[in-house]
């Protein structure tokens, strides 16, 4: 290839490599449609990292600011919920 291409959007990556500009490295709830259509196809499969989920490190349990208590008491009473899928609709296609 002449050239490079670097995107630091990652729906304009997925773009970019439906449109068959290179390889794009994504979360796969975004490329999902396009593998299942068949517009895209898994590579180097043997070097995807596994992903457990999020995790909050914080300093201590002591004098935490409000704010931050109350995030994580949000994360612990919906960590036990399934999480909020986006659709799976083309996020590119027209209509």
């Amino acid at each position: 290839m002449d050239g490079r291409v670097i995107i630091n959007d990652p729906h304009l990556a997925v773009r970019a490599a439906v449109d068959g500009l290179g390889i794009a490295y994504t979360l796969e709830a975004l490329a999902e449609p396009f593998l299942r259509s068949g517009q895209l196809v898994r590579v180097l499969e043997d070097w995807l990292p596994s992903f457990e989920g999020m995790f909050l490190y914080y300093p201590g349990s002591r004098q935490v600011p409000a704010a931050l208590r109350a995030l994580i008491d949000m994360i612990r009473t919906t960590r036990g919920s399934a999480p909020a899928r986006r659709s799976l609709q083309n996020p590119f296609a027209k209509g």
